[in-house]
């Protein structure tokens, strides 16, 4: 039986001042919760095994093989099961997230991989060998551009070693959530799996967070899983024609809340192109007051300076799209206005000059945001 998603099963345990009690169950849940990324449903009989499990009558190993045994089961009787892979899954991320144990490299990417679908895609664990295209809601049917099956290895290998030897040192918690979130943006954008994907990079996301120190047990990955993959898609995703870039904005405010505490809204109807065409972004009235302030400020600013029309055009244009917290380089700046390098470079250095943007240490060489100063 497919279980009612309205209804929290495991509400009772977290204030039960239990400490075990309480982290298993936010371990289930986040694995239940993150089914919902392939919409995929689990059974009434999931349910009964987690709690056991969160309960302390049986442990993870015997969870797991109560649902090997109950599918097996129904297998037999020839019987179509829509929770099992649901279940199955749901179950093996429970377990992963309960070990302390973690490796930051491709062979630990690939193990939980290999670990959550083992006996539910013939490829578990394997790098895939063909290209694919996968039709978004949120791009009206469009596809990312996934990497290409002949330079996977090569990709993997070498947005590790780059994240490996990132220094975090100095940063604020801006910094350190903007540099994550074009990490694992750039890790999902490889799709180095035929299926699969967004589920082992949210398992490996949280075991790295942990590793960095940070507390992840909350209700994020579970209430808003659709939205965090929506938002690895909007990160990677270009249509100039129609005006549309990748943006690391909906992704940040993702993990501004699970990592700052913020409040940001994470509406999925927000990440559609169709919306982002009507609307920058969704903003309190306040937001709005302080967004337009602060552009009047540079538009005074650059009353004052000789510049010409369309530099000013342009720089505004680029605070409309990073705002104050938004980090880019040389490339964003690019794709924002559909430049050559050197006018970029140009506008860069411009904007340097008259103090409108400052550099950003420890996100490697020619990385910017804007400073809005008073007039």
């Amino acid at each position: 039986m497919v279980v009612n998603e309205n209804i929290d099963p495991f509400a009772q345990y977290y204030i039960s001042g239990e400490p075990d009690k309480a982290q298993k169950a936010y371990a289930w849940k986040t694995a239940i919760g993150l089914q919902k990324v392939d919409n995929l449903q689990i059974s009434e009989y999931l349910l009964k095994t987690a709690q056991d499990n969160i309960e302390g009558r049986i442990d993870i190993a015997e969870a797991k093989q109560l649902i090997d045994s109950y599918y097996k089961q129904d297998r037999a009787k020839g019987e179509q099961v829509q929770t099992e892979e649901g279940d199955k899954v749901a179950t093996r991320i429970t377990e992963i997230l309960g070990e302390e144990s973690f490796v930051f490299s491709p062979a630990q990417y690939l193990s939980i991989h290999q670990r959550l679908f083992t006996g539910v895609y013939s490829h578990a664990g394997k790098i895939r060998d063909y290209n694919i295209t996968k039709k978004e809601w949120v791009l009206n049917g469009a596809s990312v551009t996934y990497g290409g099956a002949l330079e996977l290895n090569a990709t993997l290998d070498y947005d590790f070693r780059t994240e490996k030897e990132f220094s975090y040192k100095g940063l604020s918690m801006s910094e350190i959530v903007s540099h994550l979130a074009s990490f694992i943006s750039r890790l999902w954008q490889i799709h180095v799996f035929g299926e699969g994907n967004t589920r082992t990079t949210a398992v490996f996301l949280i075991k790295y967070l942990r590793s960095l120190g940070f507390n992840v047990t909350n209700d994020l990955f579970v209430d808003n899983s659709w939205y965090f993959r929506n938002a690895l898609v909007r990160a990677n995703y270009n249509d100039l024609q129609k005006g549309i870039h990748e943006t690391l904005v909906f992704l940040e405010k993702f993990l501004r809340n699970l990592l700052m505490g913020e409040d940001n809204e994470l509406k999925n109807r927000y990440l559609h192109i169709d919306w982002q065409e009507k609307t920058a972004h969704s903003l309190s009235k306040q937001d709005i007051k302080q967004d337009i302030d602060e552009k009047n400020r540079i538009l005074a600013l650059l009353e004052t300076v000789q510049c010409a029309a369309k530099t000013k055009k342009n720089i505004i244009c680029l605070y409309d799209t990073f705002g104050k917290e938004r980090i880019f380089g040389r490339t964003e700046v690019i794709n924002a206005l559909t430049i050559t390098p050197s006018p970029a470079s140009a506008l860069i250095k411009k904007m340097l000059e008259l103090g409108l943007i400052e550099n950003v240490r420890g996100l490697g060489k020619g990385k910017y945001r804007f400073v809005v100063r008073e007039v």
